[in-house]
């Protein structure tokens, strides 16, 4: 479930990630009727009407994840979900690597520490989307970056004079961006690629 936004009432709109598309359905809200959670994995039906320019949700069973009575993982999680809605605004055919790349979080989630599976997940989709810079170049100033290499939105490298952020060390960010691994960053860096990632994809 990437975005619920209410209508009349109580009913909703909904975006939902499938594997090949991205469908925006209509809800219908009453006391038979759970409350549907962002980021959740739900089982439901697509109902057609001819007299709707939209169509239906219906029969939603939402299915819980082995996380979910973790309060911190489940708020990053919701989080990483609603950057991904944004990023997908206006898509509707998509490749299945997203939808590929939420399951996989929401299977590794409980054993990891959710902001590095994140992060290193990030980086997954900024490789597969050909947005992820290897080199050492700022972006802008467009000169080689020497010393340690500052990251600015969607992980872009800069000096960090350039961008007046601190800078992480050019062979953790080669091993992240490399081998998707966050092992030789600690918990401060982590938090540090996190907000970044915040800023959105």
């Amino acid at each position: 479930m990437l975005n619920t936004t209410k209508v009349r009432d109580e009913d909703l709109i909904v975006r939902i990630l499938t594997q090949n598309e991205v469908l925006t359905l209509y809800r219908f809200y009453g006391a038979r009727h759970s409350y549907i959670n962002v980021g959740f994995y739900i089982d439901f039906v697509v109902e057609e009407t001819y007299k709707a320019t939209i169509k239906r949700l219906r029969n939603v069973v939402q299915i819980p994840f082995s996380f979910m009575f973790d309060r911190q993982k489940m708020l990053d999680f919701k989080i990483f979900t609603t950057l991904m809605n944004k990023h997908l605004i206006d898509v509707s055919k998509i490749d299945s690597f997203y939808y590929d790349l939420m399951f996989e979080i929401s299977q590794k989630m409980e054993n990891r520490d959710s902001k590095r599976l994140l992060v290193e997940s990030y980086v997954k989709l900024l490789e597969k989307e050909g947005r992820l810079h290897k080199e050492h170049k700022c972006f802008l100033c467009e000169r080689e970056i020497k010393d340690k290499v500052a990251l600015a939105r969607a992980f872009l490298p800069a000096h960090e004079r350039c961008v007046m952020s601190e800078g992480f060390e050019k062979e953790k960010l080669n091993l992240l961006f490399s081998e998707k691994k966050s092992l030789l960053l600690d918990d401060n860096e982590i938090q540090k690629l996190w907000s970044i990632v915040n800023l959105g994809f």
